[in-house]
């Protein structure tokens, strides 16, 4: 489960390292390259289900095939949600999909 605090301190862990990044054109902070870190078994992320929704400000979490976050109220992260509820939208010409860039009537 991700909360605002952990994302919080992640961030100020990455503006710390920013602050006295400087590109001198070597390897480590300033190459595009990593050296020591292998990402070539990672296929795919998988976000854990907890269980129940969330209930604390800043948590996210899977909800069964849906993302739900708690901020001052929970947002469900739903595609298609029934009309007139804020979620997002696949596009398609279903009574609850968005319509694409190039539909016409």
């Amino acid at each position: 489960m991700v909360s605002a605090s952990d994302l919080n301190a992640q961030i100020k862990a990455n503006s710390d390292v920013l602050s006295g990044h400087a590109h001198s054109g070597g390897a480590g902070n300033g190459s595009a390259t990593l050296s020591g870190v292998s990402l070539s078994a990672l296929e795919v992320l998988v976000l854990a289900a907890p269980g129940g929704s969330p209930s604390t400000a800043g948590q996210l979490r899977r909800v069964g095939n849906n993302l739900e976050y708690y901020g001052a109220a929970l947002v469900g992260l739903y595609a298609d949600a029934v009309a007139g509820t804020a979620s997002l939208r696949t596009l398609g010409t279903g009574s609850t999909q968005a319509a694409a860039g190039n539909h016409t009537h």
